[in-house]
C-alpha cells in the first residue's frame, strides 16, 4: 500500500503539496483507492481517497494502527555542516536509522555554509526517507547552531558521544540501553579543532573512537548513528 504525509482536520485527512502530485499525476491514484497516511503521529492511518479538490487528495480514515518502525529513544545528532550532498545524506540516513532530531552546527574547521543546504530540500528528503523506513514521526532539523550551543546542551542528555578519530575509548558505548536521552556529535570534513575536543570532554561528552581508520564525515556519522541506535534498543 503506497504510504503518503498528510494533515488532519476534523474526521477527514488531507493530502497536499508534493504528496498529492505524487498521489495524482505520478501514481494515478483515484477515488476509492486506499493508502497509508502518517500524520506525525505513533500510528499510521489506512485511508480512502473520497474526492479530489484543487491541490489536494480529501480522505476518509477506515483505520489505524501503531507504528512500530517509529523511535523508542530521543537521540539527537549534532552534526557539523558539510557539503550539501553530504549533508543530505546524512538527514536521509538520520532518519532511516531513528534519529529524533538533527542540529547543524558551525565548528571551527567548518567551509561549507548551511545557506548550500536548503530547509525545504532537507525536509522532503526526511520525508521520503520515513516513508521508506515506515516511520510515522518526521525528526526534527533544527537551525543552525554554534560550538557553544552544543556545549551548553550537553548537560540535557542522559549521555553525549562524539566521534573522536585520536582516542582509543569506547566503554561507554556498551551501556546505552539504560539511556532514554543520548547526544551525538560529529565534525565535518576537517574534523574538530584540539580546543572544540577538549571543550566537548570538559561539558561532559564521551570521546568515542570508531576503529583505527579515518573516515569521513559522513562514513562517521551513519557509523555512529547506527552504533548508537542498535545498542540502544532504539
Amino acid at each position: 500500500m503506497k504510504r503518503f504525509f498528510g494533515s488532519r482536520k476534523n474526521d477527514l485527512v488531507y493530502i497536499e503539496g508534493e504528496e498529492y502530485n505524487h498521489l495524482k499525476n505520478v501514481l494515478r491514484l483515484n477515488i476509492g483507492d486506499v493508502v497509508l497516511v502518517s500524520l506525525n503521529d505513533e500510528y499510521q492511518y489506512s485511508c480512502e481517497i473520497t474526492k479530489f479538490e484543487k491541490g489536494k487528495a480529501v480522505c476518509k480514515i477506515i483505520g489505524k494502527e501503531e507504528c512500530v518502525g517509529n523511535p523508542q529513544k530521543n537521540i539527537v545528532i549534532f552534526q557539523a555542516i558539510t557539503k550539501r550532498p553530504k549533508f543530505e545524506f546524512i538527514v536521509q540516513k538520520a532518519t532511516e536509522v531513528g534519529i529524533t532530531k538533527i542540529v547543524p552546527f558551525v565548528s571551527d574547521y567548518v567551509i561549507a555554509k548551511m545557506t548550500e543546504n536548503k530547509m525545504d530540500r532537507l525536509q522532503s528528503i526526511a520525508l521520503n526517507a520515513c516513508k521508506q523506513c515506515e516511520r510515522t514521526i518526521m525528526p526534527i532539523i533544527d537551525e543552525t547552531k554554534t560550538v557553544d550551543d552544543v556545549l551548553a546542551s550537553i548537560k540535557d542528555f542522559d549521555v553525549v558521544l562524539f566521534a573522536n578519530e585520536r582516542t582509543d575509548k569506547g566503554e561507554k558505548i556498551k551501556d546505552l540501553g539504560k539511556y532514554k536521552n543520548i547526544g551525538i556529535i560529529v565534525g565535518s570534513e576537517g574534523g574538530f579543532s584540539q580546543k572544540e575536543k577538549e571543550a566537548f570532554i570538559k561539558a561532559g561528552a564521551v570521546s568515542i573512537s570508531l576503529g583505527r581508520r579515518i573516515y569521513r564525515c559522513e562514513t562517521a556519522s551513519v557509523a555512529m548513528m547506527s552504533l548508537v541506535s542498535i545498542l540502544s534498543g532504539n
